[in-house]
C-alpha cells in the first residue's frame, strides 16, 4: 500500500451533499435526486441522462476536467494515505465502528500466491462497462474495500485519531458518521503501509473494478502513470467490526407456486412460516443450512444438517444442490436483493415466482473462502456500510 496525491473536493463543509453510494447499488431513483446537485460525484460514478457509449463517458471525463480547472475539486500537494472511519448502528442495535487505510493498492493478477485474493465469482458486462468508463476517464472515482487479518495491531492508533480534527465529518442518510483523517507525517505512512504488508488482502467490494483496473493496466503497456495501481479501503477484520448482510435471491423460473411447493416438501421436509416470523428464524436457527423460499402464497422453511465439511456455507449449498434440483427446468434470472421486504414484494406482487432469504456469513468466513482458493457465488456478501464515493479521488494521470 501506497500514499497519493489524493483529490478531494474544496468544500468539505457540504461533503454530505456531494457524496454518492458505488456505481452498482445506485438505483434509477437514487441516481435521478443525486443528479440535481451539479457537483455530486454520481456524475462521474454513473450520471445520470446521459448517452450510452463512448459520448456519456466522455461527458463524465469533460466533468471531472471542468471541476479540477474551477476548483471544485483540489489534488492534495503531497503524497498521502487517510485514514477512514466509519460509526454506525448495525441490524440488532448494536453500536459497530469500521474505520481502516486508504491507499493505492498495487495491480497483481488474481493467484493463491497473489497478495490480492477475490472471494466472489463476477460477470464481465460490469468490466465492460467500467473499463469504457476508465479509458475515457482514467481516474479511480470509487474505492474498492478489502479486508486482511491483522491481530488488530491498528486499533490503537485509530483510537488516537479523535484527538485530531477529521478533514471530513458528517453524518449520512442512513445515520452512519464518515470520518475522513488525511495522514501526511512520513513516519506514519510508513507505520500504516507495513501494517498492510504482512498477509494477502481479500476483496471485500470491487472485484469488477479491480479486473477493470487489471484489464486498463495491461492495454497501457508501460506508459506512466498511476495505473499499475487502485485505490483501495483496507479493513482488519480482527480489528473493527466489520457487518457483512446476505444478498437475497428472487428467482425467475418457468415454474408454478405449488410445483415448487411440492418439490420442496418432497425433497426437504420443507415447513410453513409466517411472514411475521421469518425474521426471527433467520437469526435463532441453529440449523446447518438454513433457506426461506418465499412464493406467491406461502413461506417454507428449509433446514439442513451440517455437512461432513462444516466450511462449506449456504450460499454454496444453495446454488451447487437446492436449485438444481428444484429448477431442474432451468432459471431464466436472478436479481440480488438485500431487503427481505423487497423480496418479498417482488415475489408476491412484482412477477417473481419466488425468492430465496439467507443467512449472512461471517467476515471470517469471506476471509477462509478466498485463502482456500475458492470463490462464492456472484452477490454473495453484502458489506455494509459502503464506502461512499467522492471522499478521495485518485487520477490515473499521476505517477502516485
Amino acid at each position: 500500500m501506497r500514499p497519493f496525491h489524493g483529490i478531494r473536493y474544496s468544500s468539505a463543509a457540504v461533503l454530505a451533499d456531494l457524496v454518492c453510494p458505488p456505481y452498482d447499488i445506485i438505483s434509477a431513483e437514487t441516481q435521478a435526486v443525486l443528479g440535481r446537485h451539479p457537483n455530486n460525484a454520481v456524475h462521474l460514478e454513473l450520471p445520470p441522462d446521459l448517452p450510452e457509449g463512448s459520448e456519456g463517458y466522455a461527458q463524465g471525463a469533460a466533468t471531472f476536467r471542468s471541476w479540477m480547472e474551477e476548483g471544485v475539486l483540489q489534488p492534495d500537494d503531497e503524497a498521502c494515505l487517510y485514514v477512514y472511519r466509519q460509526d454506525f448502528v448495525g441490524p440488532q442495535g448494536e453500536r459497530r465502528r469500521v474505520a481502516g487505510v486508504l491507499g493505492a493498492l498495487g495491480l497483481e493478477p488474481w493467484g493463491r500466491s497473489s497478495g490480492i485474493l477475490p472471494h466472489e465469482r463476477t460477470m464481465p458486462g460490469p468490466v465492460a462497462d467500467r473499463l469504457s468508463l476508465l479509458r475515457a476517464c482514467p481516474v479511480n472515482i470509487s474505492p474498492i474495500y478489502a479486508i486482511y487479518q491483522g491481530a488488530g495491531a491498528l486499533a490503537p492508533y485509530f483510537d488516537t485519531l479523535e484527538n485530531r480534527p477529521p478533514a471530513a465529518n458528517f453524518v449520512d442518510d442512513e445515520g452512519t458518521r464518515q470520518r475522513l483523517w488525511v495522514i501526511r507525517a512520513p513516519a506514519e505512512i510508513e507505520m500504516l503501509s507495513a501494517a498492510l504488508s504482512n498477509g494477502p488482502l481479500i476483496v471485500a467490494d470491487g472485484h469488477h473494478r479491480y479486473e477493470t483496473a487489471l484489464a486498463y493496466h495491461e492495454e497501457q503497456k508501460g506508459a506512466p502513470g498511476g495505473h499499475d495501481a487502485i485505490m483501495c479501503f483496507c479493513v482488519d477484520i480482527d480489528g473493527e467490526e466489520v457487518l457483512v448482510l446476505p444478498y437475497h435471491r428472487a428467482i425467475s423460473a418457468p415454474l408454478t407456486a405449488p410445483v415448487l411447493k411440492q418439490r420442496l416438501e418432497d425433497a426437504w421436509g420443507a415447513t410453513q412460516l409466517d411472514d411475521d416470523d421469518v425474521p426471527a428464524t433467520l437469526l435463532a436457527s441453529r440449523a446447518g443450512h438454513l433457506f426461506v423460499f418465499v412464493l406467491s402464497e406461502d413461506n417454507l422453511l428449509i433446514e439442513i444438517a451440517p455437512q461432513a465439511d462444516h466450511a462449506v456455507l449456504d450460499i454454496d449449498v444453495l446454488h451447487d444442490d437446492i436449485l438444481p434440483k428444484v429448477f431442474m427446468e432451468g432459471i431464466d434470472g436472478l436479481r440480488f436483493l438485500k431487503d427481505p421486504s423487497q423480496l418479498i414484494e417482488a415475489v408476491r406482487t412484482g412477477g417473481w415466482e419466488a425468492g430465496v432469504l439467507l443467512k449472512p456469513v461471517l467476515a471470517s468466513q469471506v476471509a477462509a473462502t478466498a485463502l482456500a482458493g475458492e470463490r462464492m457465488p456472484q452477490k454473495a456478501t453484502y458489506f455494509w456500510p459502503k464506502v461512499p464515493t467522492g471522499l478521495v479521488f485518485r487520477s490515473l494521470d499521476l505517477q502516485h
